[in-house]
């Protein structure tokens, strides 16, 4: 079969998979009725989609367990791509992104009186050979995280991950489950009768509106920034006066958001946090690094002396064909904070790859374990061993 004739046969093939109501208008009425739109992104649902893309240029795309799929034929048009970004953000969406800003919202679309899909949404300005381009990557949103033993969630961790005060990190790649186990961690602590947690979540956006979820004995209360705040800074800022026993801060991107987390958790909060990090050595340098330079000496102090569990997680592909987690985790107990107290911040990446080797669980653990519970084949088995050398 010649090339060109293989191309051809594999565009056909994709073609048959992809969404079947192509032709529908994107949108109808701004911020009111999008056709289209809302019935990709059902359709896309039910495909199992964890990412779907719409991009200036390209067909949109979808990616299922990992594996990315075309689900429209045609192109999308410059005006196409800005009529989509101004039903998902405000007519001002388009002249956002042409101003230089990214946003992050979220979305949903009701399916019935009692179903709603939702979706995190993120967009950016891109350059494209013609001229400037406009990248939409929606994600849906469950309506409850799965439960811990669902996503198979280690003792040790279960044991640690509900500390009576101070900092818990949750850090990975973009679409690494980061929110997926936090949330999850949220739902079981509203459901221990014996909990009396009073959780105030930050969250840009909130994945998983929890309001219906009425716990025993706590309570829970989420703010999406920056819809109903500014800052996570300005929400941190607003929890010292609301007694909140549990505190999550969606995302410590930056220097003044990581400084009102740590002083959270020194005041005698849990504040719970995400950091985008590649390992748990690189996480604790990526902490140390947000820290402001004007306030670097103590925050580092703050850092070594509040930390208590730091997790760092992987999404591999699965032997049922989808994906499940890695993870590589430490507990920092108080003779390990000790350490940290006694070593220099840019020491601590070391201190830490040699802790893991008698403590906590190191990425070659999580892998074999993985692997003799036949979560994982032996071939990704060991292309995650290359990837970690």
């Amino acid at each position: 079969m010649s090339a060109a004739l293989e191309r051809r046969r594999g565009d056909a093939e994709v073609t048959t998979e992809g969404w079947p109501e192509q032709g529908l208008r994107w949108v109808e009425d701004l911020r009111k009725s999008a056709p289209g739109l809302d019935a990709l992104l059902t359709w896309a649902h039910r495909e199992g989609a964890s990412r779907i893309s719409f991009q200036t240029g390209d067909p949109v795309w979808i990616m299922v367990h990992g594996r990315n799929r075309r689900a429209t034929r045609a192109a999308l048009s410059e005006v196409e791509v800005s009529a989509v970004t101004n039903h998902l953000y405000g007519a001002d969406g388009t002249g956002r992104l042409k101003g230089g800003s990214d946003f992050d919202v979220s979305y949903s679309v009701a399916i019935s009186r009692t179903e709603r899909l939702r979706f995190r949404v993120n967009a950016t300005p891109i350059h494209t050979s013609r001229r400037s381009g406009q990248n939409l990557v929606l994600r849906p949103i469950p309506d409850m995280p799965p439960d811990l033993d669902a996503q198979f969630v280690e003792p040790e961790i279960l044991e640690n991950y509900r500390p009576r005060g101070g900092f818990v990190v949750v850090s990975g790649s973009t679409g690494s489950g980061k929110s997926t186990l936090i949330g999850g961690f949220t739902v079981a602590k509203m459901r221990d009768p014996n909990g009396h947690y009073n959780i105030v979540e930050g969250a840009a956006p909130i994945e998983f509106l929890l309001d219906g979820l009425k716990g025993p004995t706590s309570t829970i209360a989420q703010t999406e920034i920056p819809r109903d705040l500014p800052t996570f800074e300005a929400f941190i800022r607003g929890c010292w006066r609301r007694e909140a026993t549990d505190i999550i801060v969606g995302e410590s991107r930056d220097g003044a958001t990581m400084s009102a987390s740590l002083n959270a958790a020194m005041a005698g909060s849990t504040v719970t946090t995400t950091i985008h990090a590649d390992d748990l050595a690189l996480t604790i340098q990526r902490m140390v690094a947000l820290c402001p330079g004007d306030e670097r000496d103590n925050l580092v102090t703050s850092i070594a002396q509040s930390l208590r569990l730091i997790i760092n997680q992987r999404l591999v592909f699965s032997t049922d064909g989808k994906r499940t987690a890695l993870r590589e985790y430490l507990v920092f107990d108080a003779p390990l904070r000790r350490r940290l107290m006694q070593t220099s911040p840019s020491d601590w990446p070391d201190l830490i790859r040699t802790t893991l080797e008698t403590q906590g669980q190191s990425y070659r653990k999580a892998i074999t374990r993985a692997l003799e519970k036949g979560r994982i084949s032996p071939a990704v088995a060991e292309s995650e061993m290359r990837r970690i050398g």
